[in-house]
């Protein structure tokens, strides 16, 4: 693939990575957990587009963080798999399982777009300084920090009450996994539209 191909599957990745993504606002775990993990993986193939076409651009710093993030995300399912995996097949674990649920460790399904889009904040965080794109490099910042400050301040909070959902901040959650879709839709389209000046250029 040219550069320009490599941006706007990037681009087409986070937005599709969105849209995935949204799937978690619907309360229902059997859509939302396949779509946690269909998110996370687009937002995978998202980074490792953007790692390539900015190869040189972005610095090592920046490249390195790209490819820890896609690497920590298959680890982080990897760890989710064995762990499943322990349960089903070790009658013993089961009544532990659910204790962990009822304690707030239901919160590791959704832990993939966490990981996937804390590398893309810390990326963007390189892109200020090495600006690989030509305009709006902030927006990797923008378009990767609101879920996981809201995943670690929820585990934080189940971890400190005992595993009880914060319902008066329902709302609150809900306008962020908003916010965190379009920043998501607007970085693909950021891209796309990159990718479409450089190959008219």
């Amino acid at each position: 693939m040219s550069k320009s191909e490599l941006l706007k599957f990037s681009g087409w990745a986070f937005i599709l990575g969105g849209f995935s993504f949204a799937t978690i606002l619907s309360g229902s775990d059997p859509i939302a957990i396949p779509g946690s993990v269909v998110s996370t993986i687009l937002l995978a193939v998202g980074m490792s587009g953007l790692r390539a076409c900015n190869s040189e651009s972005a610095g090592s710093l920046g490249r390195n963080i790209l490819r820890a993030s896609v690497s920590g995300i298959i680890l982080f399912y990897l760890f989710l798999a064995l762990l499943v995996l322990s349960v089903l097949f070790l009658p013993g674990l089961k009544s532990q399982a659910e204790s962990f649920a009822r304690s707030g460790l239901w919160l590791l399904m959704f832990g993939g777009p966490a990981v996937g889009l804390l590398g893309l904040t810390l990326f963007g965080l390189t892109a200020l300084h090495n600006k690989p794109m030509p305009r709006l490099n902030w927006l990797s910042v923008f378009a990767g920090i609101w879920y996981p400050a809201f995943y670690f301040f929820l585990a934080a909070y189940l971890f400190a009450h005992d595993g009880e959902y914060p319902a008066q901040h329902h709302t609150i959650f809900q306008i962020i996994f908003l916010i965190q879709f379009l920043a998501l839709c607007a970085l693909g389209a950021v891209l796309n539209d990159l990718s479409s000046e450089m190959a008219t250029a």
